[in-house]
């Protein structure tokens, strides 16, 4: 019988983002531990402390420069394992037990093949057989999909639904993920201190027929088509640059936004996406590296939670201003908010409110 091993690679911190990672990362933990279709599982970390109470390995990260791609080729050569689960941090929290084991035991196709949340910006996946050489130069786990299918790998994505693409990476999906009833008690304490009004005010918005929603940023076809199927409200979007992390365009100074040309000005530009639309969910990383500005975690975090006060970057600190005057709300944060954070939107937008009745059906006609 193949061994099954899943790998979740944890970065630890204490920041408000880091800490839910962590929450995220411990209960999918658990889920593993608890699934049949899995052999063994291992954490690597640069936080061995936050996983002693749980039965499962720890590798901690090495000194100096880490790279994805480097641990996964050791994790290849020293298990051995003949498939590979792998998890990002912060990512496949929500997926239910019975999901996760019917992804571990997958086989789509003789391998190699890969079958990945997300094949352009990917969060986790199974890979049959585990790379052993040839990914070591890989930082990071964006452009993972796209080096396993020029590697030869045969690849496949998952369904797409919040808990598949949801990734905790800022605050904007922060806020969201806040909403969801039932949550797991150790997320649920992490998540109390994070401010809800905004995110709220979004999901009203999408059952309000006659409201305008505008989503700016790297806005995938399939998360639009999600929204037009279950939001009352219209839906206008902006979508640019997808794919900006795993090509790595901001890297070589090539992102190019159509934000930027309208106005490089945030109080302007604000004032300009208000008038669109009656709600703005807002990936502003794309305007960001347009400007050639990647500000520190702790400035693009304090931004996304529009609290000015905290934010050093003066651009940012504007942009902060501007988005907590402005006339509309709006919900600020990076890809995740645009992708997994506007599946979970569409999911939460209804609780506790009469279904979504049917605005029109097809009607069959004789030949």
């Amino acid at each position: 019988m193949s061994t099954t091993l899943a790998l979740l690679f944890h970065r630890g911190g204490r920041g408000l983002v880091a800490r839910a990672r962590t929450a995220a990362s411990r209960i999918l933990a658990c889920k593993l531990l608890a699934c049949g279709q899995v052999d063994r599982v291992v954490v690597a970390t640069r936080a061995p402390q936050d996983w002693e109470d749980l039965p499962l390995e720890v590798i901690p990260d090495p000194p100096g420069q880490w790279r994805l791609g480097t641990q996964l080729e050791e994790v290849a050569r020293r298990y051995l394992p003949e498939r590979l689960l792998y998890f990002s941090s912060g990512s496949g929290f929500l997926l239910p037990q019975e999901k996760l084991s019917t992804l571990a035991r997958c086989q789509p196709s003789p391998p190699p093949f890969a079958v990945l949340n997300n094949f352009y910006s990917t969060d986790f996946g199974l890979v049959v057989p585990p790379p052993k050489q040839g990914f070591s130069d890989l930082v990071r786990d964006n452009p993972l999909g796209l080096r396993l299918w020029r590697a030869g790998y045969r690849c496949y994505e998952l369904p797409r639904s919040a808990a598949t693409q949801l990734d905790i990476d800022t605050p904007g999906e922060l806020q969201l993920l806040a909403l969801m009833k039932d949550l797991p008690e150790e997320l649920a304490r992490v998540l109390a201190e994070v401010p809800t009004d905004r995110a709220q005010a979004i999901l009203d918005l999408l059952t309000q027929v006659g409201g305008e929603l505008l989503v700016v940023g790297r806005v995938a076809g399939q998360a639009l088509r999600i929204l037009e199927k279950t939001s009352a409200c219209r839906v206008r979007v902006l979508s640019e640059e997808r794919g900006m992390a795993s090509l790595g365009l901001a890297d070589e100074g090539k992102v190019r936004s159509l934000l930027s040309f309208v106005s490089s000005q945030p109080a302007k530009l604000v004032l300009a996406l208000a008038q669109l639309a009656d709600g703005v969910v807002w990936d502003t990383r794309v305007w960001l590296a347009a400007q050639g500005l990647w500000p520190l975690p702790e400035d693009r975090f304090a931004c996304d939670l529009l609290r000015p006060e905290e934010v050093t970057t003066p651009l940012l600190r504007e942009l902060a201003q501007a988005c907590l005057e402005a006339p509309v709300p709006f919900l600020l944060g990076g890809h995740s908010l645009v992708s997994g954070g506007l599946y979970l939107a569409a999911e939460l937008a209804w609780q506790g409110k009469p279904e979504l009745p049917e605005r029109w059906s097809p009607l069959p006609l004789p030949d």
